[in-house]
């Protein structure tokens, strides 16, 4: 069903939405990012190296996040998002438990592997809502707000995890109704599973938001004329894809870093870095996702189409300096204040991004060129951005006490490139929304 030029939703039904969608993706942010305040205890229990654990929180879930993207999406374009949305958060809790369940690094690999599947189908579906839920001139801010989850959901991770992993410090073990003895990881996995499967019945109540914009097609497009689409349009998808993919690469190598880093660095016990860098990141990168799509709305009302590219572009450059100085410094204060404007910045640069698909691309193949868009950037986000700094700690330096060392490194050699490409795709992407 296609009403382009109908009525929009009432902002109560259409805030109403992002306020679920976002809880919906702040659990599925949550499970995906716990792993990274338990890198000790599960190198230790399973005996792995560095590399071998950035591919767990990478590469692992990067494989069918990205592949199963594709499919997803094509799905978002002709079949309800609502319950594609609610069957992604079900699976998605349902991974996190077998994540919780592993007892081997083949186990934890595959677990990962169904999360990633998981996760998979909330990009497409949502993203294309969101377009049929507000206007061009505020749809940034929605995407915005829908972004807070990355924030919240990673702050809830570390937060919440923190606290479990603080209060199961003095026993490694835990026994659990049902299921009997487990390492204290596991019960977190565990514990951080649950608000899936209660948010996944509230879901259902969403309401499935006309489809806007839709070319008056007897069937759906397929997904070779979407790739044709994307590829007669090479200059515009390829850096403005390639330009946030860098970004997300060095959020997430923060990201699944930061934590380890000062527990070895610093001294930090793991409960006080999950706490404390979950707090910074939930207000600091909250402040700066929701100061993106404001500088973004308020650039396109004074017509600046391309402002969230311009915002992209601005916030790489600014965010490269605190990535490079806070694993440097010696005071862990200074080097935690450090932290609050790396993650603002690298809110500020992706918070709304997703909200420029809408503008230049039709309605009929949004989905589909939204799962390509996730997939770029979360090939070199979410399978390199972990892995990067672990080869340069494991193979050019040698040495795990130079971790500080591969995070500068991976923060210095990612921001100019990632600001460059997204200032060239400035000028296609004017022509582009002008059609």
């Amino acid at each position: 069903m296609s009403d382009p030029d109908g009525d929009w939703p009432s902002p109560a039904i259409a805030w109403g939405s992002v306020a679920a969608l976002l809880l919906a993706y702040i659990v599925s942010f949550a499970d995906r990012q716990i792993l990274s305040l338990l890198v000790g205890p599960i190198k230790a229990d399973l005996q792995i190296s560095d590399t071998q654990f950035s591919l767990l929180a990478g590469l692992a879930f990067a494989i069918f996040y990205t592949v199963m993207g594709l499919p997803f999406g094509r799905l978002a374009d002709r079949a309800s998002r609502r319950l594609i949305v609610v069957v992604g958060t079900l699976a998605g809790g349902m991974a996190a438990a077998a994540c919780g369940l592993a007892n081997s690094f083949a186990a934890l690999f595959g677990g990962r592997v169904f999360a990633g599947t998981a996760d998979a189908a909330l990009g497409p579906s949502v993203f294309s809502m969101l377009a049929d839920l507000f206007p061009p001139a505020s749809r940034a801010r929605a995407f915005s707000v829908y972004s807070l989850g990355i924030y919240f959901g990673a702050g809830l991770a570390f937060g919440a995890g923190g606290l479990v992993v603080g209060a199961v410090a003095e026993n490694p073990q835990v026994t659990l109704p049902l299921i009997g003895t487990v390492q204290a990881w596991q019960a977190v996995f565990l514990v951080i599973a649950a608000p899936a499967f209660l948010l996944a019945p509230f879901l259902l109540l969403l309401p499935e938001p006309v489809r806007r914009g839709r070319a008056e097609t007897p069937e759906q497009l397929r997904v070779r004329e979407t790739l044709r689409y994307v590829w007669t349009r090479r200059a515009l998808f390829g850096p403005w894809f390639f330009g946030f993919g860098i970004v997300v690469l060095a959020n997430f190598a923060t990201l699944a870093w930061t934590p380890e880093f000062f527990i070895r660095r610093h001294g930090v016990s793991p409960r006080d870095a999950g706490v404390q860098i979950g707090l910074i990141m939930a207000v600091a990168g909250s402040v700066g996702v929701l100061a993106g799509g404001w500088f973004a709305d308020w650039l396109a009302s004074r017509g600046r189409r391309d402002g969230t590219l311009i915002a992209g572009a601005l916030a790489c450059l600014g965010g490269m300096v605190p990535g490079v100085m806070f694993p440097l410094v010696d005071d862990p204060a200074l080097a935690k204040a450090l932290l609050a404007p790396l993650f603002f910045f690298g809110a500020f640069a992706s918070g709304a991004a997703p909200s420029a698909i809408g503008a230049v691309v039709p309605n009929e193949m949004r989905g589909q060129v939204s799962a390509l868009y996730l997939l770029v950037i979360n090939l070199l986000g979410i399978g390199l951005g972990p892995t990067l700094p672990a080869l340069f700690t494991d193979f050019l330096f040698g040495d795990e006490a130079k971790l500080g060392l591969s995070l500068a490194l991976t923060a210095a050699i990612t921001g100019l490139p990632s600001a460059w490409l997204l200032h060239r795709a400035r000028k296609p992407y004017l022509a582009a929304s002008q059609r």
